[in-house]
């Protein structure tokens, strides 16, 4: 082996040359080194070497436990389940013109007893009584088997609806009976419109309205609680 630079002779394990200093760089074989590399890889691939478990994760059943409600039989006793209540805000325009009333009859009416003064008073009257009288003759009790509705004074209308058309009975709200927690039923009946105002919590009918087989079950079992 010699010195690249000055030609010297050197060994094999010299780092420098003894004669001119070169650093001598001993390069192996590059076949030595592809395979010394490809004997380490070899032996890191079999010391890795693991086994690959694939998990699969059984699937979730899950029971549905839903109850059917069904309505009472039609055999069965009918029982009253909802009595539907109305609002005093039913009541307002008497409560509001009641004192006006008296005080024109007080120092007006006394004073004048002419037909004009009469006028007025019935007037003033009409809107006092009527929404009494209404507020004391409609009803609407729901039971086991019907929706029976009751209507006006002097001729009321009568309607019965089975449960199964309970549907038929619109609730809505205006923004102050959303306030006041009232609303008015709308239904139709032999082709004719009918409403009933003020009636009071009207989210427990909508409910009732749509479960009335769930509703009347519930409402049994708390009588017999």
């Amino acid at each position: 082996m010699f010195c690249p630079k000055c030609g010297k002779p050197v060994k094999e394990n010299d780092n420098f040359c003894r004669y001119c200093g070169n650093r001598l760089e001993i390069e192996q074989p590059s076949d030595v080194v592809t395979q010394s590399y490809i004997e380490h890889a070899e032996k890191s691939e079999v010391s890795e070497e693991y086994t690959v478990h694939h998990y699969e994760p059984k699937p979730v059943i899950v029971e549905e436990n839903i109850k059917e409600y069904k309505l009472p039989d039609e055999n069965s006793e009918e029982l009253v389940i909802y009595d539907i209540k109305k609002h005093w805000m039913a009541l307002f325009w008497p409560i509001f013109l009641t004192p006006i009333f008296f005080l024109y009859f007080w120092f007006i009416f006394l004073n004048t007893h002419s037909f004009f003064s009469w006028v007025i008073v019935f007037l003033i009257l009409a809107p006092i009584v009527y929404p009494i009288l209404r507020f004391n003759s409609d009803k609407i009790v729901i039971t086991t088997k019907y929706a029976h509705i009751k209507l006006g004074v002097l001729n009321p209308e009568e309607i019965d609806i089975p449960l199964t058309k309970l549907d038929m009975l619109e609730i809505s709200q205006t923004t102050m009976g959303r306030i006041m927690d009232y609303g008015m039923i709308s239904f139709m009946s032999n082709g004719e419109q009918f409403d009933y105002g003020y009636i009071k919590d009207p989210g427990e009918l909508q409910y009732l309205i749509e479960n009335p087989a769930r509703y009347i079950e519930e409402a049994l079992e708390e009588v017999e609680d």
